[in-house]
């Protein structure tokens, strides 16, 4: 589901395609379809109704009720996306036109960063608040006291926000536990330590963030990528890339159950509000210099909305 609606992805003659869940025909969903091999060979979706056959590019081929000569009706072809793509270990469905890229999350593909990514989390919480939950710098002293934040160290430095066509981004400087630096045990780096922290969001609700340690010279880099299925329903997908495990496994593991507690710390916040839409007007909510990233994700998501 994406903002309501039903999709079908999947593999058809090695490529990566997308549909709309119905049939024309009958409007039977698609997830009762069934891939077949056609007399040349090509793959065909057929639907587990009337078995009518359709190609790659969702045009309909055959309908086997009215025989090999039949004439098949222009309208007889599946609805897809604006476009359907794999990246970062994430399928990217668009049903309409995007209006910018995808994060440059360069880390991903660099052969010195280890690459894991968190089980998908289905939540009530919204997907606006969600994102500006992960753009925001000034809670994590707050909510996150179980995992990483330093509960006396609030005070944000001032900082500016770039925005550049549909990016906005900031980078912080914030005190952050690091239970990872293996100095920390020795007594030789302290556990709370500093961090630069960058932030980015990308309309609608992609965000991606970059922890660089000063005191280890190592990068953390998050791209948070949230799924509105329904106004009711949200999932979460976090892909994560780090370059001071050395390909240990085990490490990785640790780290993805704190990513997951990390999470659970914020969802305990979002889930308790009695609405989960994210105030656009920014009058309607108190804003310090601290929140300047949060007010320009309000301020695109507001001029998504005039955009023809």
């Amino acid at each position: 589901l994406v903002l309501g609606r039903a999709w079908v992805v999947l593999r058809m003659d090695g490529e990566l395609v997308a549909f709309a869940d119905r049939c024309p025909h009958r409007m039977a969903p698609l997830t009762l379809a069934a891939t077949k091999q056609a007399l040349d060979g090509s793959v065909r979706l057929a639907c587990g109704y009337h078995g009518w056959e359709f190609d790659t590019a969702g045009i309909c081929t055959s309908i086997p009720s009215l025989g090999p000569d039949a004439v098949i009706p222009p309208r007889a072809c599946l609805e897809r996306p604006f476009g359907v793509t794999e990246r970062f270990g994430l399928v990217w469905l668009a049903p309409a036109e995007p209006l910018g890229e995808l994060p440059d999350f360069w880390e991903w593909d660099d052969p010195s960063f280890d690459t894991a990514w968190n089980e998908p989390r289905r939540t009530t919480a919204g997907a606006g608040q969600l994102c500006d939950n992960f753009l925001d710098a000034a809670h994590l002293p707050t909510v996150h006291t179980r995992t990483f934040g330093v509960e006396d160290e609030p005070y944000i430095p001032p900082q500016e926000v770039d925005n550049e066509d549909w990016v906005a981004s900031t980078t912080y400087r914030v005190m952050y536990r690091n239970h990872d630096d293996p100095l920390v045990a020795t007594g030789e780096h302290p556990l709370a330590q500093p961090q630069d922290l960058y932030k980015e969001c990308r309309p609608a609700t992609t965000a991606f963030i970059r922890l660089h340690f000063p005191l280890t010279g190592k990068t953390l880099a998050i791209l948070f990528s949230v799924l509105p299925e329904t106004d009711r329903t949200t999932v979460v997908f976090k892909q994560m890339a780090r370059n001071d495990f050395g390909g240990d496994a085990a490490l990785m593991e640790d780290s993805l159950a704190f990513e997951d507690l990390v999470l659970d710390e914020d969802l305990a916040v979002l889930e308790a509000y009695p609405s989960h839409d994210l105030p656009l007007d920014l009058r309607t909510e108190v804003h310090t210099r601290v929140d300047r990233l949060s007010s320009a994700y309000r301020r695109m998501l507001a001029r998504m909305i005039t955009v023809p």
